[in-house]
């Protein structure tokens, strides 16, 4: 194992959130109490130091050729031991009583989950506001990177990458190619759908900061809002509009959005079967949620619908009407999630689709034992690993929510508050449920459940399955 790529990618990711918490240590300064300005410049410190002497001490590993096992490494180490320094902040939050809480915060925010321990976040100042937005907006643009980087290389559950070459990458290619080269291509696009909604959002009204803070929770489908009413209360319908769309582009596939701002054969984009299923499943849902569910009216269910389905979590119905929806009925899109390769959660689309062919294959062959019955997707013939790999997530998934809910139950949660905050743990919809009426908040966990669920919902974020990699006596054998 080269142990110094690895520290060189961390430090790299480090230098990352460094200089991004900039931006709240420049706005801690600007408050005339500097009541944040400490610990925005000891986080800012300790982080860049540690960064630095990471950098340093893998610079001459940097293009070595990427290992398949050295990449799920570091995937795995960015989504636990980053968020620690990213932490070092929120320490000095109103509602934030210790390290733990702190750390919580921020792998919820970093997974782009949105589960918060501030119940109240308006009462919280600028900064640590906005430090809780940028670790979101980061957090899905690592995402979207490990995604092409990672993920579909590996096809890890039955997700590829098919239908850009911009996106591809060679096998032989070193480290700082395999994450550097996707993440050029990725950042000025969302860059571009960021500073879009930030002027859509202050252009219907919205305080710059707010502005900020939401389109950085939106386009990164993380659901952190700045205050602790619905949006529906909170944003007219033209701010409603604007991050609805946020939360749409955010859960689309990162080939399809790459094609769309390129403007090559945009109308083809919607062609594609899995975001026509997508956009068919959101359409469908607000048409039963109309039918079926009591006072349920108004553009707010659709923006509702566009919310769940990207597993943002945001609340666009008036009041606390949301809490009065059946959960199962709240928990079901986000326990599907959007597109493969993007900032959502959840089990995927794509995934969704494979299962889907498979099952109706076998439904088939039972009626006509001998016949043949060849599945493609996109143009591409589906293989047996393909479905194996889709079961294989959904059996892993199954456990870990199994398991989950187990451990909630040892911590003193009931079964009926401990499966959806299990669910939106590991779909990365954590937010949704602290707007379902639960009778114990974020903040009011214990450490070992704080701690408990900040690892389901890092568990979530690298797919569940790389996970298990870290329990294979090959992945051992490789360490030593």
């Amino acid at each position: 194992m080269r142990l110094g790529a690895i520290l060189f990618t961390l430090g790299y990711g480090g230098c990352m959130i460094a200089l991004l918490m900039l931006l709240p240590w420049l706005a801690s300064l600007l408050d005339p109490t500097y009541a944040h300005a400490g610990n925005f410049a000891i986080g800012l410190m300790l982080t860049a130091f540690v960064s630095g002497a990471l950098l340093l001490s893998g610079y001459s590993s940097r293009r070595h050729r990427a290992n398949g096992i050295e990449l799920l490494l570091i995937m795995v180490l960015f989504w636990t031991l980053l968020p620690a320094i990213a932490a070092i902040p929120f320490i000095g939050a109103t509602q934030i009583d210790g390290l733990v809480a702190a750390y919580f915060e921020a792998v919820s925010a970093l997974t782009t989950s949105g589960g918060s321990v501030l119940a109240v976040p308006e009462v919280e100042a600028t900064p640590i506001l906005l430090w809780r937005a940028v670790l979101s907006w980061l957090g899905g643009l690592w995402t979207l990177v490990f995604a092409v980087a990672v993920l579909a290389p590996f096809g890890i559950g039955g997700i590829t990458l098919i239908g850009s070459p911009l996106l591809q990458h060679e096998e032989d290619a070193p480290l700082s190619s395999r994450l550097g080269r996707p993440l050029r291509l990725i950042l000025p696009v969302y860059l571009m759908f960021t500073a879009l909604g930030i002027i859509g959002l202050l252009a219907f009204g919205s305080p710059f900061v707010e502005a900020m803070c939401l389109a950085l929770s939106a386009i990164s489908t993380s659901g952190m809002s700045v205050d602790s009413k619905s949006l529906g209360d909170l944003l007219n319908i033209g701010g409603q509009t604007v991050m609805a769309i946020l939360c749409f582009i955010g859960s689309i596939s990162v080939p399809i959005l790459m094609v769309l701002t390129l403007g090559r054969d945009a109308r083809s984009s919607f062609q594609v079967t899995e975001m026509r299923v997508f956009v068919s499943l959101i359409i469908a849902y607000i048409a039963i949620t109309f039918m079926a569910v009591p006072n349920a009216g108004g553009l707010g269910v659709v923006f509702q619908s566009i919310s769940l389905h990207s597993t943002a979590g945001f609340n666009f119905v008036a009041g606390a009407e949301l809490g009065n929806w059946p959960v199962v009925w709240v928990m079901l899109p986000v326990l599907i999630g959007g597109m493969a390769l993007s900032t959502s959660g959840g089990v995927k689309v794509m995934r969704a689709i494979i299962l889907a062919k498979d099952l109706g294959s076998e439904l088939g062959k039972l009626s006509y034992p001998s016949s043949v019955h060849p599945l493609s997707l996109e143009g591409r013939h589906l293989q047996d690993r393909d479905f194996n790999a889709a079961w294989a997530y959904t059996a892993i998934f199954i456990l870990f929510v199994t398991l989950g809910v187990l451990l909630l139950g040892l911590f003193g949660t009931s079964l009926a508050d401990a499966w959806p905050i299990v669910l939106g743990a590991l779909t990365n919809s954590l937010a949704i449920a602290g707007h379902l009426d639960l009778p114990l908040g974020f903040g009011q966990m214990s450490d070992g459940l704080q701690i408990t669920l900040a690892l389901l919902m890092i568990a979530g974020r690298i797919e569940l399955l790389i996970l298990m990699v870290l329990f294979t006596s090959s992945f051992w054998r490789y360490m030593r």
